[in-house]
């Protein structure tokens, strides 16, 4: 499968150089030549031509290539690849030329390759720079990849040849795969489907650590959006040898139309990393996670219902569901204004939908996209606690927005006044209704004060509601 980033870098570079060396030319700078007699293959004489000598005249003007704006980019992704020395081992005449940067030695070889014969034109044509690029390919990459670990991720596709999101880890059609495994998963052409590969290394480690990062993206992209899911099986494919099956707990629904485009790989990439490092692996947000993931892994929307909303319980619901807090709370969290009144009314309605499939009672037309809904509004939320947008005690957040709807001009942080103002508001008054300990009389109330402004600094949770 080829690098697509390698070679539009090098594609890039290839153009900018082809105008440097026809610029050169047109200055007055001549390309050299050297005799070459060629075996003739009868009794005839032997034949004379002339070879211009390109690496030569490429050499003489490298500093100038050296410094194009496509240049530095080019290098850094040719310090990826795992087969430099090979490939400049398979060009000895090129690479024997004093540079000590081995990718920078192999960057002006293939640059060499590619206008190889020219002698004044420095066209960029096809028929020149795929074989360079084909020769480079196969010597720096192919042969040092003896092993990679191959998914497929369900319910996605991609406008894109293939999306790079990390060091060894490639999106990419279905199409573009050379040998397909032998699963009829990866046959179906009902749904859209991308390729996963990931290369294990060298470690005796390496294929393990690699199904744990091929579970990772599930998660990522799960959170990206939905009805996303693996294939139950992925495969292992190594050079000269069979397939070889590994069992994944994956499965669930893929009934997306995510369509990805090259211009999001950068941000893809990105959010995949944060998922990765920012994802916790104990406390209740893990929790969470894993339940919404079990939720993404049944079969139907409605299945995962009850998965979603036990994880939307142990987020914002710690008192129990006695409390019937979950629902005002999730739409303090996601709405604003009236639209939260709104979505307060779905998710109850949500929860009657929950008793309904587990009682096996006839649901509505509108049962699935409810169900759906709850799933979205689960994943945003799970989404801004890991990018760091939803910090600390989610019921707590969400009650301070409830009952203290707007923050102070030139706050800062609305969220962090919330939680000051309906902390202040909780603790109003609780002296006068907490339990003495034995043996020990209440304080005695002062007398009310009408100039005393500081008992209303802080409005009571009644006052809120009625004022409301």
């Amino acid at each position: 499968m080829r690098s697509g980033r390698l070679h539009q870098l090098l594609h890039a570079f290839a153009a900018e150089a082809a105008q440097a060396l026809a610029a050169a030319t047109r200055a007055g700078d001549e390309v050299g030549f050297e005799v070459v007699q060629e075996r003739a293959r009868t009794n005839r004489p032997a034949l004379y031509c002339y070879r211009p000598l390109t690496g030569a005249f490429v050499a003489r003007h490298w500093h100038v290539l050296r410094d194009q704006p496509s240049a530095r980019a080019a290098l850094e992704e040719i310090g990826r690849l795992p087969g430099v020395a090979s490939y400049l081992d398979s060009l000895p005449d090129l690479a024997d030329d004093g540079l000590s940067d081995p990718a920078e030695a192999v960057l002006r070889a293939f640059i060499v390759r590619v206008f190889d014969g020219d002698d004044k034109g420095f066209l960029l044509l096809p028929e020149r720079f795929e074989p360079a690029y084909r020769e480079l390919f196969e010597n720096a990459i192919e042969q040092h990849t003896e092993i990679a670990l191959l998914g497929l991720l369900r319910g996605v596709s991609s406008t894109a040849k293939e999306l790079c999101l990390g060091e060894g880890v490639i999106l990419a059609p279905l199409e573009r795969l050379g040998r397909v495994p032998p699963d009829p998963a990866w046959l179906r052409e009902d749904r859209p489907a991308l390729v996963v590969a990931i290369d294990p290394g060298e470690g005796s480690d390496g294929v393990a650590d690699a199904l744990h990062r091929l579970l990772e993206l599930q998660t990522a992209m799960r959170l990206f959006a939905g009805g996303i899911s693996l294939a139950p099986l992925a495969w292992i494919h190594a050079n000269g040898t069979d397939w070889r099956a590994l069992s994944l707990p994956a499965g669930g629904r893929s009934e997306g139309s995510v369509v990805l485009v090259g211009e999001q790989e950068a941000e893809l990439r990105d959010f995949c990393s944060l998922v990765a490092r920012r994802r916790p692996s104990d406390g209740v947000i893990a929790w969470a996670l894993r339940r919404f993931e079990l939720g993404c892994s049944r079969e139907g929307r409605l299945e995962g219902l009850s998965d979603f909303l036990l994880a939307l319980r142990a987020l914002l619901e710690p008192e129990g569901p006695g409390s019937g807090r979950l629902a005002g709370r999730l739409a303090a969290l996601s709405a604003d204004g009236p639209e939260r009144g709104e979505l307060t009314k779905r998710m109850l309605r949500a929860l009657t939908l929950e008793q309904s499939v587990i009682a096996g009672a006839e649901l509505s037309d509108g049962a699935l996209a409810l169900a759906s809904e709850v799933e979205d509004r689960l994943r945003a939320v799970l989404r801004e606690v890991i990018a760091g947008e939803l910090r600390g005690d989610l019921a707590a957040l969400a009650d301070a927005r409830i009952y203290v709807p707007e923050a102070e001009p030139g706050a800062e942080d609305a969220d962090e006044f919330h939680l000051t103002r309906r902390a202040l508001a909780s603790s109003f008054g609780s002296d006068l209704f907490s339990t003495p300990p034995p043996g020990s009389s209440r304080p005695r109330r002062r007398r009310f004060d009408p100039l005393d402004e500081a008992l209303f600094d802080a409005p009571t949770t009644e006052m809120s509601l009625h004022s409301a």
